[in-house]
């Protein structure tokens, strides 16, 4: 009976143990990172790095998003990644809308088309199909990442690339895949595997301090440049680091070779070509992180350097600028996408036609 009685006892205890500390760590961690936060805090449970979302709008005009595109007349055509479909979310997430209002244009942003492996690919199938000179593109802006331009870009593209189907039902009926709405996002119950995840890393950032984890890194920056609790540390993700193991001559020559060919095929429709190739996070604040052992960028410093049909829009020598005049958070201190600052500045610079 006494056998019986601790068993139960211990197995009680043990029962509530566990639900103790699940429900101490979904309160605490968990549920914090569970919402309108950047992919950073949930990647990490880090909630010193937070920075609360104002979601509001301020300009005057607005892009056209594909969802909502009618076939009618546009200036501007915008193709590009997670920066370009409101990836940081915050206040004014779509750069493109700075373009619009600055420059009073139309404004259509669309996503990669299907049977395409690049946005390069895509604009070609838009220009050899006719449809650009349809619906009156002056211009087209291909958008990027950094981490991910090179092997974007520096491969053989199709030139060749054209299609008898229609254009506009092409574009109209992509999936998103940037913007989940919220009736899709999965409800996190009290107990759940995330749980430990967050006990384990707060443990051993307590314990290791800065440097590498599994899919971040967190560093001490020498100056206070967000907003966040915690204010003069830098986490960013780590292909920021691993994937600078491209940057070599022969892959920013490849990129720009590609971008050249197709700026002239549009130039012979009367349509000219800007690239923006979005800054790493690790990047734009490498100068600042105290005793920075790791590799440097140089992606932006050699592109700049090769000659070009098209338009560089250099975000690393705009954003720096910036930082240097003493401007915080141009990134989200939680996230791998910059905010409004970012793209304020960047297209109070650069002006379309």
């Amino acid at each position: 009976m006494k056998k019986f009685k601790s068993f139960t006892f211990i197995t009680f205890s043990c029962l509530i143990l566990f639900v103790v500390f699940n429900l101490v760590i979904w309160k605490v961690y968990v549920s914090k990172v569970n919402g309108n936060v950047g992919d950073l805090a949930r990647m990490s449970y880090y909630l010193n790095i937070i920075f609360p979302r104002d979601k509001s709008k301020d300009l005057k005009k607005e892009h056209i998003n594909f969802t909502e595109y009618n076939n009618t007349k546009i200036d501007i055509l915008v193709i590009g990644d997670s920066f370009s479909n409101g990836g940081g979310s915050g206040k004014n997430s779509y750069y493109q809308d700075y373009i619009a209002t600055y420059n009073d244009k139309r404004v259509l942003n669309i996503l990669q088309l299907p049977n395409t492996q690049n946005y390069i690919e895509s604009i070609v199938l838009l220009l050899n199909s006719g449809y650009l000179e349809e619906i009156g593109v002056k211009e087209v802006l291909i958008e990027s990442v950094q981490r991910e331009a090179l092997e974007r870009f520096a491969i053989d593209i199709n030139f060749d690339l054209n299609n008898t189907k229609n254009m506009y039902d092409l574009i109209s009926s992509t999936k998103d895949i940037y913007n989940i709405q919220d009736s899709d996002i999965e409800e996190i119950d009290i107990i759940n595997n995330l749980n430990f995840n967050a006990a384990k890393f707060n443990l051993k950032f307590m314990i290791k301090g800065y440097g590498k984890f599994k899919q971040y890194y967190i560093e001490k920056l020498d100056r206070e440049l967000f907003s966040s609790k915690i204010k003069d540390e830098i986490i960013f993700y780590k292909d920021d680091i691993v994937k600078l193991n491209n940057e070599n001559m022969k892959n920013i020559i490849s990129v720009n070779k590609n971008f050249n060919y197709l700026a002239e095929k549009l130039i012979k429709k009367g349509i000219k070509l800007s690239v923006m190739l979005c800054v790493d996070k690790y990047n734009l604040y490498s100068d600042y992180i105290v005793s920075n052992s790791y590799k440097k960028s140089v992606l932006f410093e050699e592109l700049e350097g090769l000659d070009k049909n098209y338009r560089f829009i250099n975000t690393k020598k705009i954003l720096k600028n910036e930082l240097e005049n003493g401007v915080n958070d141009l990134y989200y201190s939680d996230d791998t996408h910059w905010s409004y600052k970012a793209s304020e500045a960047i297209f109070n610079k650069v002006k379309f036609e």
